[in-house]
């Protein structure tokens, strides 16, 4: 189910970023959309993108997500899972510290970590 969702939400994001122009006209817009979208709901998703509620919404999002400084890279696995996992390994089942949190989920093997947590991996751990 998380592979089909993920797969749905990057085809809306392309067919949005192919076909929808805030500076086009609705009629610009729906002479170029695409054969598998019936006019009639392509229509009702250009005046979706077009409300300015949900650009606002969109803005905020966009800014939020600039000023993540330690972005986890765990997906779809939540926090919750993750401390399971981590207790489990421990000999009296405790909980996991929050460094253990944030080094379990900021930190993927065979890929690199962004400079910034890696950076704030190194301090925590020489403290």
């Amino acid at each position: 189910m998380t592979g089909l969702r993920d797969t749905w939400k990057r085809h809306k994001r392309n067919i949005k970023k192919i076909y929808f122009d805030k500076n086009a006209t609705i009629e610009q817009m729906l002479q170029n959309r695409p054969n598998e979208i019936p006019e009639v709901q392509f229509r009702q998703l250009i005046e979706y993108w077009n409300d300015e509620d949900v650009q606002a919404m969109g803005q905020l999002n966009s800014e939020n997500r600039k000023k993540q400084k330690w972005r986890h890279r765990m997906g779809p696995i939540n926090f919750a899972r993750v401390c399971v996992a981590l207790r489990a390994i421990k000999e009296n089942n405790e909980e996991p510290s929050k460094s253990e949190m944030f080094i379990t989920t900021r930190t993927k093997k065979g890929n690199e970590v962004h400079t910034d947590t890696q950076v704030a991996i190194v301090s925590h751990a020489a403290i």
